[in-house]
């Protein structure tokens, strides 16, 4: 507050002075008033663009959860006859060499 033991050499420099600091807070706070709505004009752009970056970054992770998911589910289908393949070629591979032996031997390779 400014100083109210001010002394003036009229009513009318008084009432001036009055005036004119009422104006001065009147202006302020308009400013005030003014900033202030473009803060909260901006602040909702703001919060509109986050929750649209928000909801692409879910979709996204919804979108990678299923490719994910749909890519465990296809390793597992091929583990299965690789499995199956190992366990045969196991089995076949000496047999494979008692072949490759005899065909050695027998002079055809």
């Amino acid at each position: 507050m400014e100083d109210s033991g001010k002394t003036f050499s009229s009513e009318e420099e008084e009432a001036n002075y009055w005036k004119d600091l009422a104006m001065t807070y009147k202006q302020r706070a308009e400013n005030t008033q003014e900033e202030l709505r473009e803060f909260q004009e901006g602040s909702r752009e703001y919060e509109a663009e986050l929750e649209t970056q928000l909801q692409q970054i879910e979709t996204r992770n919804r979108d990678l959860l299923s490719e994910n998911n749909r890519l465990r589910m296809e390793l597992e289908t091929i583990k299965v006859p690789r499995r199956s393949l190992n366990r045969q070629r196991r089995r076949w591979s000496p047999l494979a060499a008692s072949s490759w032996s005899l065909r050695l031997n027998l002079g055809e390779v």
